[in-house]
């Protein structure tokens, strides 16, 4: 019985690779001319009557040690598998032209982080590639402020498609990205590159 297991187990991990498809995430997009400029209002009223009084800057080298740590507490509170992410990695992204860390800091603390990149042979499509909170920040409004610096940010260079990956078994993301209008798509068009296995 014990070779049986193995065997499905095996065949379960080859599946999982056919493609470098990762079938443990659910693929979202959205077409920028499908934001309207009422929903763009709405999302920024909301944000605006919220109890968080936030700054979001753009992240450099001397904030590496605070990505860290802002990335282990939101993952871990987060029902998806840890990537770990380290300096070495991190380093590269902040090197990388086409990667942006935004950081929001509430009370003099950093709290909350987004990781968004650009790709396309003329960088009209973004993905954001990872949004952290600290955990008792969730749910008071923090990811949709980042979300909407990173439309700022997106809107700025001209990009025509905002893409993300949502981990299927976390309905709390899912929901979030949905009410953003973001919808499934089918493509495996997000890669991983920045988060080691």
């Amino acid at each position: 019985m014990g070779r049986i297991k193995s065997f499905i187990h095996k065949l379960s991990a080859d599946i999982k690779s056919l493609g470098n498809k990762d079938i443990d995430f659910i693929q979202m997009r959205l077409l920028v001319s499908n934001i309207t400029p009422e929903f763009e209002q709405s999302i920024k009223q909301k944000v605006s009557q919220g109890i968080l009084k936030t700054e979001i800057r753009e992240a450099n080298m001397e904030d590496i040690d605070s990505l860290i740590k802002l990335h282990d507490l939101a993952w871990h509170s987060a029902p998806m598998p840890y990537r770990p992410l380290d300096k070495e990695n991190i380093v590269k992204m902040l090197k990388d032209e086409n990667v942006i860390f935004l950081i929001a800091k509430i009370d003099g603390k950093d709290s909350g982080f987004a990781l968004i990149y650009f790709t396309g042979t003329d960088r009209k499509i973004s993905v954001i590639a990872g949004l952290g909170i600290l955990p008792e920040l969730q749910r008071k409004g923090l990811g949709t402020m980042l979300g909407l610096a990173s439309w700022d940010y997106f809107k700025k260079k001209g990009v025509k498609e905002l893409r993300c990956k949502v981990y299927k078994d976390n309905k709390t993301s899912y929901n979030f990205i949905r009410g953003l209008k973001f919808e499934e798509y089918d493509e495996d068009f997000v890669q991983w590159k920045l988060f080691s296995r």
